[in-house]
C-alpha cells in the first residue's frame, strides 16, 4: 500500500483482517462509524449490536457512578447535620461539668456513635471524677500514631480501657482528636467509638469533625478558663 495514496476499501479490509485487535485497541473510532442497521449472512460483524452492548456498558458504568455520587452526597449532607445538631447542644451547657455530661452522654445519640469520652492527663489542676472524663497517665496521648495530624481514624481498633473504660469492650472502631486547651495545662484529647467495625477508617475526609473538635476545644477552653472546676 502506497502510504501517499488513499488506500482502497479492499485493502483497509485486507489491513484489518491482518490486525484484528485495532477496534479493540481504539475503541473510540467507532462512536463515528455508521453500523449496518442487522446481521446480513455469515461472517458479517453486527457493527450495531457491538455499538449497543458498548453503549449499554457505559451508561451502566454512568449510573453507578452517579448512583455512588448522590450517595456520598446525602450522607455528607446527613453528617453536617448531626454536627450542627451537636454543636447547638453543646451550646445549652450551664458548666463544665454539665458539658462533659452533653458531650459524653449526649452526643453519642446525636452523631450515632457508641461511646465518647474527654481523655485528659494527669496535671496540676484538679478535675473532679465524672462519667465520660477520663484521666490518663502522662504522656499516654503522645503515643498514639499522630504522624503530624490533629485526627486519626481507625477501622478494627485494639481495646484501650484507659481511652473508652467500661465501654472497651463495644468499640471495634475509632476516632481520636487532639484538643489544645492551655487552661487544663494537660495533654487533652477527644476519642469517639463505634461498635462497627469500620465506621471510621482512614480514607474518610475530616473537615466536619474538625469543625466539631474546633468547637468542642474552644467551649473547654472558655469554661475551664472561666469556671473553677
Amino acid at each position: 500500500m502506497d502510504a501517499l495514496s488513499t488506500p482502497t476499501e479492499q485493502e483497509v479490509r485486507d489491513w484489518l483482517s491482518a490486525h484484528p485487535d485495532f477496534l479493540e485497541n481504539n475503541a473510540d473510532l467507532l462512536a463515528g462509524l455508521t453500523p449496518p442497521s442487522r446481521v446480513s449472512g455469515e461472517g458479517v460483524v453486527d457493527m450495531q449490536s457491538f455499538l449497543l452492548d458498548r453503549l449499554q456498558r457505559e451508561v451502566k458504568t454512568l449510573k453507578s457512578q452517579l448512583q455512588a455520587f448522590v450517595a456520598a452526597a446525602r450522607q455528607n449532607a446527613h453528617t453536617q447535620s448531626m454536627v450542627h445538631a451537636a454543636v447547638q447542644t453543646l451550646l445549652s451547657a450551664t458548666s463544665f461539668g454539665h458539658f462533659v455530661h452533653i458531650l459524653t452522654q449526649d452526643l453519642p445519640e446525636i452523631l450515632e456513635v457508641d461511646v465518647m469520652t474527654l481523655c485528659v492527663e494527669d496535671s496540676p489542676i484538679p478535675v473532679p471524677a465524672m462519667t465520660g472524663l477520663q484521666r490518663l497517665k502522662n504522656g499516654s496521648i503522645g503515643k498514639a500514631n499522630w504522624q503530624g495530624r490533629r485526627i486519626i481514624m481507625r477501622a478494627d481498633a485494639p481495646k484501650s480501657p484507659a481511652v473508652f473504660g467500661a465501654a472497651t469492650d463495644l468499640v471495634r472502631s475509632d476516632a481520636r482528636i487532639l484538643l489544645d486547651i492551655p487552661s487544663l495545662h494537660a495533654p487533652a484529647m477527644l476519642a469517639i467509638g463505634s461498635r462497627e467495625t469500620g465506621h471510621f477508617h482512614e480514607e474518610q475526609g475530616t473537615e466536619l469533625l474538625g469543625f466539631f473538635a474546633g468547637c468542642v476545644q474552644a467551649c473547654l477552653q472558655s469554661w475551664a478558663e472561666h469556671t473553677a472546676i
